[in-house]
């Protein structure tokens, strides 16, 4: 079990209340017998999730508010299925750069000549294929990433730890749809197979594009998200800084 998943089941079961501080990093790092830096990734991943708020000079502490999923991570989204604990993981089918479809261009703001760096993976449970996620990223902000996608099974880790890159918010379309091509195969379902497309932008804190990406989930596993309401003057502000970035 990584140190992210076992502090998260920790936050889970109350060790730490909401707004109690957690072990210091050196604590941390001397209670797993591993160095800081491995840590400090385990808690910035967290942080990203929303389990734990950093606080500049003063410490880590568990979040107030913790959201329930998000539907590219399997692990909260089908880790517990009508009571049962199920092993959840995740597999890279595939890294490289290339030019994104126009879908994924649109999204993300870019000129036609751009590239992306492209990350398809697969989310097992219990060894057996659920959910197939193509993700499109910006090549000119996260040139490289295609070498090294996930961090603890998570594209969004990464790029918070590597590049200092939070999600914050997410638009999302969902569509019944059948399975064909390599969703089908990589999913070990019969071609026409019904699945659900969930189609997602993810934005950074600036309210840039970061993520397009389409995930396709067989039938049989719940998908779970959270839908976060704010204030009308908040959403207005918020859409009106949405920018298209080349």
């Amino acid at each position: 079990m990584s140190i992210r998943e076992d502090l998260r089941k920790r936050l889970a079961r109350g060790e730490w209340v909401p707004g109690q501080r957690l072990p210091s990093e050196t604590d941390l790092a001397a209670q797993y017998g591993v160095a800081r830096m491995t840590v400090r990734q385990a808690i910035g991943a967290l942080a990203s999730d929303g389990f734990i708020v950093r606080r500049q000079g003063i410490g880590t502490f568990a979040a107030e508010w913790r959201a329930a999923g998000r539907t590219d991570e399997l692990p909260r989204l089908a880790g517990t299925i009508h009571g049962q604990e199920y092993q959840v993981n995740t597999r890279i089918i595939s890294a490289a750069v290339e030019r994104p479809p126009s879908a994924a261009r649109e999204a993300l703001g870019l000129r036609e000549s751009a590239l992306s760096v492209v990350v398809r993976r697969v989310r097992m449970v219990d060894g057996s294929p659920v959910a197939v996620m193509t993700s499109w990223l910006p090549y000119y902000r996260f040139a490289g990433l295609d070498a090294n996608p996930l961090l603890d099974g998570s594209l969004q880790a990464m790029l918070e730890a590597r590049y200092g890159v939070r999600i914050v918010r997410a638009r999302q379309v969902f569509t019944a749809e059948t399975a064909s091509g390599p969703d089908a195969t990589d999913l070990q379902v019969r071609p026409g197979a019904p699945v659900l497309v969930v189609a997602r932008t993810s934005y950074d804190g600036a309210n840039r594009a970061v993520i397009f990406a389409l995930n396709a989930t067989r039938c049989g596993y719940p998908v779970e998200t959270v839908a976060e309401f704010r204030p009308p003057s908040e959403r207005r502000e918020a859409d009106g800084g949405a920018q298209a970035y080349k």
